[in-house]
């Protein structure tokens, strides 16, 4: 069963990606050849500053800065793209922060607040701001906290008209409407590491960056979750097997050189990337990626079920999900298909009646959307006919769409 989930989810992934990747793809700099070239070779390289070095990233490599005057400058070539519709994404690693730090700015000098966009993080207050303006009655501003147990952090930028969408970590924190089009100098480019503001009390990025990517229109968040690279994370979903039976967990990509799982009692290696994984109860397994200067953290659980106290009529579904892509509840579905010899179909009804989703089949989930477009908060009725055991069964209740 997650043998066909991973299969049909890779699948539909290689079927987004391609379907992105050439034509809209501006620049894409993944430093996999420890060059500073655009993979797509069509958009002039990076300009690096002070000595940056190459070392182990997302997918190969990636870029380490040392905090002073390591930086990257983008092509004011890319100033253009930037005021049509677009999407901007790049991965950022901090190494141990005490301080104000600059990911990346925009902007031409520190005394106005024409043409300024700049990612900060605060560690007094762990927080991220993500600053846009095209002058002082045009200022927007939104924060989000960092999660601390994670290295790689993922930040996202969408541009749809006089929309920006700002997602860090895969989770929407700022949603912003511009007075107007912002219109960036022509005299700066987009610089990754420093900002024409530093202080005393802030200082350049001290980490690593990769997988820097502009997209020529405004992505989906469907798309964006389909581009994730997963890294230091565990991409085996929760799920559930019989007593007896093993499971793979499987890690995403990781440079970490200590990888440890806990509990390690049910588990063939409690250090692999891929451990061997056969518990007798239900249990959740936690994994810690230590790479030296900074250590993540996931985990995953599974579920234990005994074939010979199986309950037919306890078809588990959730009263509620939250479809915003922060890798929790963002599905709805069954949750104990381990029950479920077939599905008859499997359908889902707002309040008004009308059908707004239904499937055939025993694995999909609903996305909170109707044709593409994220239905609003409020309950909604599901229906499911099915056989468990040989013995038709129909089942009707409701759940609640939280946004």
């Amino acid at each position: 069963m997650l043998k066909n989930r991973i299969l049909i989810f890779s699948i539909f992934t290689l079927f987004l990606t391609f379907g992105l990747q050439g034509q809209e793809k501006k620049f894409e700099y993944n430093f996999d050849d420890c060059t500073y070239e655009d993979a797509t070779i069509s958009f002039p390289g990076i300009t690096p500053l002070g000595n940056p070095t190459c070392v182990c990233g997302i997918n190969e490599q990636s870029i380490s800065l040392n905090g002073t005057n390591d930086i990257l400058v983008i092509s004011d070539q890319a100033n253009k793209h930037l005021e049509k519709d677009f999407t901007l994404e790049m991965y950022f690693w901090l190494d141990t922060p005490t301080q104000e730090v600059n990911i990346f700015s925009h902007r031409n000098g520190c005394t106005s607040l024409d043409s300024l966009m700049s990612l900060r993080y605060f560690a007094g207050s762990n927080e991220m701001l993500f600053e846009l303006a095209s002058s002082v009655n045009n200022y927007h501003s939104a924060r989000a906290k960092l999660d601390l147990s994670n290295c790689w952090h993922r930040f996202v930028l969408v541009k749809f008209g006089l929309q920006y969408f700002v997602y860090l970590d895969n989770v929407l924190f700022g949603k912003i409407l511009s007075r107007e089009t912002i219109v960036f100098s022509k005299q700066t480019s987009l610089i990754i590491g420093t900002n024409p503001c530093v202080s005393a009390q802030s200082r350049n990025l001290d980490g690593r960056i990769d997988e820097i990517v502009l997209y020529s229109r405004a992505l989906s968040e469907l798309e964006l979750m389909a581009n994730f690279k997963y890294p230091d994370r565990v991409i085996t979903d929760n799920t559930t097997i019989f007593k007896g039976e093993s499971i793979t967990l499987e890690l995403g990509s990781t440079c970490a050189t200590d990888i440890l799982w806990t509990p390690s009692i049910s588990l063939d290696d409690d250090q692999s990337t891929s451990p061997i994984a056969t518990p007798d109860e239900s249990t959740s397994y936690e994994v810690t990626m230590n790479h030296g200067t900074c250590t993540s953290t996931d985990s995953v659980r599974i579920f234990v079920a005994d074939k010979d106290q199986l309950d037919c009529n306890n078809l588990l579904l959730p009263k509620a999900f939250t479809p915003n892509n922060d890798g929790l509840n963002d599905t709805y579905g069954i949750s104990n298909l381990f029950i479920v010899d077939a599905i008859e179909y499997f359908e889902i009804y707002d309040r008004w009646g009308s059908k707004v989703w239904e499937t055939k089949e025993l694995n999909d989930k609903w996305n909170g959307s109707l044709n593409g477009n994220p239905l609003n908060s409020g309950m909604y009725l599901y229906k499911i006919k099915y056989t468990c055991g040989g013995e038709e069964k129909l089942v009707l209740d409701n759940f609640t769409l939280l946004r």
